[in-house]
């Protein structure tokens, strides 16, 4: 089941990601807007609504407002929420868990802590009637919430040896989106210290032969993640997908600037517009994701490339951590 995702486009080996979503034993289902990259693999495409069609609490992401997303029209057609679909799941596999008994409303509320001192004096009724509500934690001039220390550590200090890393590999609860499970338990240095890449010409120099230049990926001006990709008027922002390359790694390639090239390694490859810069310094190429493949000159997107391989803390992944060889295309 697929929902709120384009692993095809965003997860690293994305070319293994397509062979087992191709499987023949492999039933999938995704719940989407579009037939994405990765709903193009789905048995069932089943509608979802998009946010004016439904009712949501919007989180607040660097700034202090919580918005309750209000729906402006009815969904069209089968169109309903990812909570509805799970419902009905859940009614016709007999599970009887309260939480699937709760409307989209019901959940909302009972997802708030109403007790919060940054919620105080308010009420659903406030969000209805307004929209949003500003929390309760001060403003940018004023908020200091660790100006008496109070840090989310065991000595309750900001501390420089980290005394919650005695116990192994750790990673904090919020960039997890509260979820702590899959967690590595690896021994880490409780002290600030540096950590080689994995893939580079000093950590693998026998890697680095074949694949000279360093990768980074980050993300598109014009798309969030892979969504809007689709859109004609977004890809014309956003241009199509390109490579950024320096100078001295263009000449002695013979790449030319605006060619198309191969950007390639064991796991795979993709085409794109060579872009000969000076904003990315030698041995360093840069292809930005959220491109759908589909969409791309031969059928792939810069998560190809990318290794399924976990950092050394919190088993992140290592999305700019890969080496390639850039060559003309064809």
């Amino acid at each position: 089941m697929v929902y709120n995702a384009n692993p095809v486009s965003q997860a690293p080996e994305s070319n293994k990601i397509v062979e087992g979503l191709k499987r023949e034993d492999m039933f999938v289902v995704a719940a989407e807007h579009f037939i994405t990259d990765t709903a193009a693999y789905a048995d069932i495409i089943l509608p979802a609504t998009m946010a004016a069609e439904m009712d949501d609490m919007v989180l607040s992401w660097g700034h202090f407002y919580l918005t309750y997303n209000q729906r402006a029209i009815e969904p069209p057609g089968e169109a309903v929420s990812n909570t509805e679909i799970f419902r009905r799941l859940a009614k016709t596999m007999g599970f009887d868990d309260p939480q699937f008994e709760r409307s989209d409303q019901e959940m909302i509320e009972h997802y708030l802590d109403w007790d919060s001192p940054a919620l105080a004096d308010v009420d659903m009724a406030y969000f209805r009637e307004h929209g949003y509500v500003h929390l309760k934690v001060g403003t940018p001039d004023t908020r200091a919430p660790h100006a008496q220390g109070n840090f989310p550590t065991p000595s309750g200090k900001c501390e420089f040896k980290a005394s919650g890393a005695a116990n192994g590999n750790f990673v904090a609860p919020p960039f997890r989106q509260m979820y702590e499970a899959f967690q590595g338990g690896e021994p880490i240095d409780p002290l600030p210290d540096y950590v080689p890449p994995r893939e580079s010409m000093a950590s693998n120099p026998q890697l680095g032969q074949r694949f000279p230049l360093n990768i980074v990926s980050p993300k598109s001006h014009g798309f969030l993640n892979s969504c809007y990709a689709n859109e004609a008027n977004k890809i014309r922002g956003q241009g199509e997908q390109f490579v950024l390359i320096n100078p001295s790694d263009a000449m002695a390639r013979g790449i030319e600037h605006g060619v198309a090239v191969r950007v390639f390694n064991e796991r795979g490859e993709f085409q794109a517009n060579a872009e000969v810069t000076d904003d990315t310094q030698p041995g360093v190429v840069v292809s930005t994701l959220g491109y759908w493949r589909s969409k791309n000159a031969g059928g792939g997107a810069v998560n190809v490339i990318s290794s399924d391989e976990f950092v050394n803390m919190g088993h992140a992944p290592t999305f700019s951590d890969n080496l390639v060889e850039v060559a003309l295309a064809g």
